[in-house]
Protein backbone atom coordinates (compact mmCIF):
# COMPACT_ATOMS: atom_id res chain seq x y z
CA UNK A 1 0.00 0.00 0.00
CA UNK A 2 1.29 2.79 -0.73
CA UNK A 3 2.59 6.01 1.87
CA UNK A 4 0.93 9.32 1.55
CA UNK A 5 3.60 12.18 2.14
CA UNK A 6 2.63 14.09 5.04
CA UNK A 7 2.61 18.21 4.94
CA UNK A 8 6.42 18.13 6.20
CA UNK A 9 7.24 16.38 3.39
CA UNK A 10 5.08 17.94 0.62
CA UNK A 11 6.37 21.46 2.54
CA UNK A 12 10.09 20.17 2.39
CA UNK A 13 10.21 19.34 -1.70
CA UNK A 14 8.32 22.76 -2.01
CA UNK A 15 11.14 24.31 -0.05
CA UNK A 16 13.90 22.73 -1.86
CA UNK A 17 12.59 23.96 -5.52
CA UNK A 18 11.90 27.19 -3.95
CA UNK A 19 15.64 27.28 -2.66
CA UNK A 20 16.67 26.23 -6.08
CA UNK A 21 14.80 28.98 -8.20
CA UNK A 22 15.30 31.99 -5.17
CA UNK A 23 19.24 32.00 -4.45
CA UNK A 24 20.41 33.44 -7.92
CA UNK A 25 17.91 35.95 -7.18
CA UNK A 26 18.94 36.61 -3.60
CA UNK A 27 22.27 36.58 -5.06
CA UNK A 28 21.64 39.47 -7.63
CA UNK A 29 19.88 41.27 -5.23
CA UNK A 30 22.74 40.87 -2.83
CA UNK A 31 25.03 42.84 -5.19
CA UNK A 32 22.67 45.21 -6.02
CA UNK A 33 23.15 45.83 -2.13
CA UNK A 34 26.72 46.27 -3.03
CA UNK A 35 27.39 42.62 -0.58
CA UNK A 36 31.16 41.66 -1.63
CA UNK A 37 30.80 38.55 -4.12
CA UNK A 38 32.61 36.25 -1.52
CA UNK A 39 30.12 37.24 1.40
CA UNK A 40 26.80 37.00 -0.97
CA UNK A 41 27.21 33.43 -1.11
CA UNK A 42 27.78 33.32 2.77
CA UNK A 43 25.13 35.65 3.11
CA UNK A 44 22.76 33.41 1.05
CA UNK A 45 23.53 30.48 2.57
CA UNK A 46 22.84 31.63 6.31
CA UNK A 47 19.90 33.54 5.14
CA UNK A 48 18.29 29.41 3.84
CA UNK A 49 19.22 28.17 7.12
CA UNK A 50 17.77 30.71 9.40
CA UNK A 51 14.69 30.24 6.72
CA UNK A 52 14.52 26.76 7.31
CA UNK A 53 13.16 27.39 10.92
CA UNK A 54 9.96 28.80 9.15
CA UNK A 55 9.27 26.59 6.37
CA UNK A 56 6.48 24.35 8.55
CA UNK A 57 5.61 27.75 10.34
CA UNK A 58 4.64 30.26 7.63
CA UNK A 59 2.97 29.68 4.72
CA UNK A 60 4.76 29.12 1.36
CA UNK A 61 3.83 32.62 -0.02
CA UNK A 62 5.97 34.24 2.79
CA UNK A 63 9.16 32.71 2.31
CA UNK A 64 10.42 34.95 -0.21
CA UNK A 65 9.52 37.96 2.14
CA UNK A 66 11.49 36.32 4.92
CA UNK A 67 14.31 35.08 2.91
CA UNK A 68 15.15 38.73 1.72
CA UNK A 69 14.26 40.15 5.37
CA UNK A 70 16.30 37.79 6.22
CA UNK A 71 19.34 38.55 4.35
CA UNK A 72 19.03 41.75 4.71
CA UNK A 73 19.28 41.20 9.04
CA UNK A 74 22.73 38.93 8.14
CA UNK A 75 24.03 41.55 6.18
CA UNK A 76 23.52 44.19 8.92
CA UNK A 77 24.76 41.65 10.97
CA UNK A 78 28.07 41.21 9.21
CA UNK A 79 28.89 44.68 8.70
CA UNK A 80 27.92 45.39 12.45
CA UNK A 81 30.74 42.96 12.93
CA UNK A 82 33.30 44.18 10.48
CA UNK A 83 33.03 47.77 12.16
CA UNK A 84 33.34 46.50 15.85
CA UNK A 85 36.51 44.36 14.98
CA UNK A 86 40.01 45.35 16.00
CA UNK A 87 41.66 46.69 12.67
CA UNK A 88 44.21 43.34 13.18
CA UNK A 89 41.30 41.20 11.89
CA UNK A 90 40.38 42.68 9.13
CA UNK A 91 43.38 43.02 5.98
CA UNK A 92 41.29 44.77 3.75
CA UNK A 93 38.50 46.68 5.26
CA UNK A 94 35.30 47.13 3.11
CA UNK A 95 32.30 50.00 2.90
CA UNK A 96 29.65 48.95 4.85
CA UNK A 97 26.78 47.53 2.50
CA UNK A 98 23.53 48.70 4.94
CA UNK A 99 24.40 52.05 6.88
CA UNK A 100 23.87 51.35 10.75
CA UNK A 101 20.00 52.74 12.15
CA UNK A 102 20.90 56.47 14.20
CA UNK A 103 19.47 54.73 17.48
CA UNK A 104 17.24 52.23 19.08
CA UNK A 105 14.46 54.52 18.74
CA UNK A 106 14.32 54.37 14.83
CA UNK A 107 16.21 50.95 15.34
CA UNK A 108 12.29 50.20 16.59
CA UNK A 109 10.59 52.28 14.29
CA UNK A 110 12.13 50.64 11.33
CA UNK A 111 11.03 47.15 12.81
CA UNK A 112 7.42 48.42 13.23
CA UNK A 113 7.49 49.47 9.98
CA UNK A 114 8.89 46.35 7.95
CA UNK A 115 6.13 44.92 10.28
CA UNK A 116 3.92 46.65 8.85
CA UNK A 117 4.75 46.10 5.36
CA UNK A 118 5.51 42.47 5.46
CA UNK A 119 1.39 42.06 7.25
CA UNK A 120 0.19 44.01 4.76
CA UNK A 121 1.79 41.99 1.96
CA UNK A 122 0.48 39.05 3.26
CA UNK A 123 -3.05 40.58 3.58
CA UNK A 124 -2.79 40.73 -0.77
CA UNK A 125 -5.14 38.72 -2.48
CA UNK A 126 -3.17 36.11 -3.43
CA UNK A 127 -2.61 36.54 -7.57
CA UNK A 128 -2.29 40.00 -6.27
CA UNK A 129 0.84 39.43 -3.72
CA UNK A 130 2.42 37.22 -6.11
CA UNK A 131 2.38 39.59 -9.44
CA UNK A 132 3.55 42.01 -6.58
CA UNK A 133 6.52 39.96 -5.45
CA UNK A 134 7.24 39.18 -8.87
CA UNK A 135 7.66 42.63 -9.86
CA UNK A 136 9.43 44.10 -6.94
CA UNK A 137 11.81 41.26 -5.94
CA UNK A 138 12.45 38.90 -8.95
CA UNK A 139 12.42 42.07 -11.00
CA UNK A 140 9.89 41.09 -13.67
CA UNK A 141 8.33 43.45 -16.14
CA UNK A 142 4.84 43.90 -16.73
CA UNK A 143 4.43 41.28 -19.58
CA UNK A 144 6.90 38.12 -18.31
CA UNK A 145 4.49 38.56 -15.61
CA UNK A 146 1.19 38.84 -17.76
CA UNK A 147 2.82 35.63 -19.78
CA UNK A 148 3.73 33.22 -16.66
CA UNK A 149 0.40 34.24 -15.18
CA UNK A 150 -1.75 33.69 -18.30
CA UNK A 151 -3.15 36.96 -17.69
CA UNK A 152 -3.05 40.91 -19.53
CA UNK A 153 -0.34 43.06 -19.10
CA UNK A 154 -3.36 45.69 -17.74
CA UNK A 155 -4.34 43.02 -15.41
CA UNK A 156 -1.30 43.22 -14.36
CA UNK A 157 -1.18 46.55 -13.90
CA UNK A 158 -4.17 46.48 -11.66
CA UNK A 159 -3.12 44.48 -9.41
CA UNK A 160 0.09 46.07 -9.06
CA UNK A 161 -2.17 49.48 -8.59
CA UNK A 162 -3.95 47.30 -5.90
CA UNK A 163 -0.77 46.36 -4.25
CA UNK A 164 0.85 49.55 -4.10
CA UNK A 165 -2.32 51.62 -2.03
CA UNK A 166 -2.54 48.81 0.12
CA UNK A 167 0.99 49.64 0.97
CA UNK A 168 0.61 52.77 0.97
CA UNK A 169 -1.54 52.80 3.54
CA UNK A 170 0.81 50.92 5.52
CA UNK A 171 3.63 53.95 5.50
CA UNK A 172 2.01 55.18 8.51
CA UNK A 173 1.18 53.65 11.69
CA UNK A 174 -2.60 53.95 12.40
CA UNK A 175 -3.86 56.45 14.23
CA UNK A 176 -0.97 58.75 13.01
CA UNK A 177 -1.61 62.62 11.61
CA UNK A 178 -0.15 62.99 7.99
CA UNK A 179 0.96 66.44 7.27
Amino acid sequence: MPRLPSGREDNSELFERFVHERVPLLLRFLGRLRVHEDDAQDVAQESVARLLRYRDREPPEAWAALLYRIAINVTRDRARRHRHAPPSESSDPEPDAIAAEDSPEQHASDQQALARVRAAILRLPPRCRAIYLMHRIDGLSYPEIALRCGVSTKAVEKHMSHALRELRATREPPGAATP
